[in-house]
């Protein structure tokens, strides 16, 4: 059994402090009444020009003070060094998380008063911080917790329906035992602090997932947790936010048996959790008579009934190799994570056109600009025509709080904007903005609500697409054939008073 030394909590770090300070005052002493050294400070103050008695005493005491100052540095590096931690404290336990999503965003201004008592507290201790610092982030449904020191302290924010809300702040003295115990949990270097590190929490319950990413700054090492919670994540695809027409077309494209269906969208708009509802509910259509077999970077949510299989540089398995191996496992269903080279995207296409329903992501601004990014990969117009059955594009917009949204007018300038997005016939209806108020913390919004837009492959589109126009002429032809757009689904909240123009425009322009 490893030893393991008491933790460096504030107690034992004052206990230390006076502990120094003592040591040098007897050594003080010590040299002060000794013969040999005696003479010595004698000579130094004498070179120093210290004549009375009384600056005498006070040159002693700012060496007392300074050997102490050095004394408890060395103290408390050595013991962060050295700590040894027991294997069983390396994991956050169930009885560790105190999660309760009952209070919303309400409950931040008490969130904030608990965790500034906690870390006041002389009995709060390094562990006790991180797991209620967790348990908070999973409390609020927090999306992400960062944690950024300054020169004098390090503040904890919490990302929320893609709002920021301050938390708290922690000292710059106890800064390095939260890092060092995060990393900890983490399976990460305790030693190395001017590189990057990725990890993962390690849970008790695994429910829940935490992807850890700590990055050196001038300031320290700053931390960013991810959160997912398996069971608030994985929804039925009904209950994501898609209109009703985009759903019944997008289950029928799901039973094909093969071809690629791909999703797009910017970091963050809610891509995995599609991806991961559109693979349940062709589990839940077909039953046990489906193999289906994901390759992910990182694995975020373990599922039952499926293969699942990590790849990326920690694991030293590619997405091509990983997709190259994979179809000799008899998959029906395979997820990819991204398509990102030329070599994925070869292989990728020949597994769609082989008997295999493949659900991959590809990074682009559009839905027609999926099969513009695809041929740039050096995959052939005419093989993407045949092979994508649909491309579906999304977004989250921060929903207005009903609490304090009011009916506005139309500015010259949100028009404008919205005549640069094309739409050149603004309904005469009224339009909501929020102002801020104690239920929604002053920022205006509670929750988001999901934008989609799909790109279905028609015979018609087919041509132009194996003709390898540019995406704004497909887009153009898309929207001639009924694609309902990512402007059009926003413009229908609007109506009804979810979003505001103003909150439209900024994430339909991405």
């Amino acid at each position: 059994m490893a030893f393991a030394i008491p933790k460096l909590t504030r107690r034992n770090t004052a206990v230390t402090r006076i502990a120094c300070l003592v040591i040098s005052i007897l050594v003080m002493l010590a040299i002060s009444y000794t013969p040999s050294s005696k003479e010595a400070l004698a000579e130094l103050e004498s070179n120093l020009r210290i004549g009375s008695a009384v600056f005498s005493l006070l040159f002693r005491g700012i060496l007392v003070f300074l050997f102490s100052a050095v004394l408890v540095r060395l103290i408390t590096t050595l013991w962060l060094r050295f700590e040894e931690v027991p294997e069983n404290t390396a994991v956050i336990k169930r009885g560790d998380l105190c999660i309760n999503t009952t209070r919303g965003i309400a409950a931040i201004p008490m969130y904030q008063s608990k965790l500034r008592s906690i870390i006041e507290s002389s009995e709060g201790t390094v562990v006790e911080i991180v797991n209620s610092i967790i348990s908070m982030g999973f409390s609020l449904n927090a999306s992400d917790i960062h944690i950024s020191p300054d020169p004098d302290r390090a503040e904890v924010v919490y990302r929320i329906h893609g709002n920021l809300y301050p938390i708290g702040e922690i000292s710059q003295l106890l800064y390095p035992h939260l890092v060092r115990r995060i990393k900890i949990l983490s399976s990460l270097s305790i030693f190395k602090h001017g590189v990057p590190q990725d990890g993962k929490l390690n849970f008790e319950d695994k429910t829940y997932t935490a992807r850890v990413s700590v990055f050196p700054t001038s300031n320290g090492e700053r931390i960013a947790l991810r959160l997912a919670n398996v069971n608030a994540r994985i929804m039925d695809l009904e209950n994501i936010g898609m209109p009703e027409n985009i759903l019944l077309d997008y289950k029928a494209l799901l039973n094909r048996s093969q071809g690629m269906i791909v999703i797009t969208g910017p970091t963050g708009s809610g891509k995995s959790t599609t991806m991961f509802s559109s693979l349940l509910s062709i589990q839940a259509q077909r039953k046990d008579s489906v193999n289906i077999v994901t390759l992910e970077d990182p694995i975020e949510t373990n599922l039952k009934g499926f293969q699942q299989t990590q790849v990326g540089q920690a694991t030293g398995l590619t997405f091509p190799a990983a997709l190259r191996s994979v179809l000799r496992q008899d998959p029906d269903v395979i997820m990819l994570g991204e398509i990102r080279d030329e070599e994925t995207a070869s292989i990728a296409i020949r597994a769609a056109m082989t008997g295999h329903l493949l659900l991959t992501t590809v990074h682009a601004n559009s839905t027609s600009g999926v099969f513009n990014r695809l041929s740039q990969m050096g995959v052939d117009p005419v093989q993407l025509s045949s092979t994508v059955h649909a491309v579906l594009s999304q977004r989250l917009c921060r929903q207005l709080c009903p609490s304090c949204r009011k009916i506005v007018e139309l500015t010259d300038s949100l028009v404008r904007q919205l005549k640069l997005l094309g739409v050149n016939n603004i309904p005469e209806a009224p339009f909501y903005e929020a102002e801020g108020c104690t239920e929604c913390l002053g920022h205006g919004f509670i929750g988001r609500v999901a934008l989609f837009e799909m790109f279905i492959v028609t015979d018609n589109l087919r041509n132009f697409i194996s003709r390898g126009l540019p995406s704004h002429q497909l887009s153009r032809e898309a929207k001639k054939a009924g694609m309902q757009t990512l402007l059009d689904h926003g413009l229908k909240y609007a109506l009804e008073g979810k979003i505001s123009l103003t909150e439209l425009t900024r994430v339909v322009s991405e």
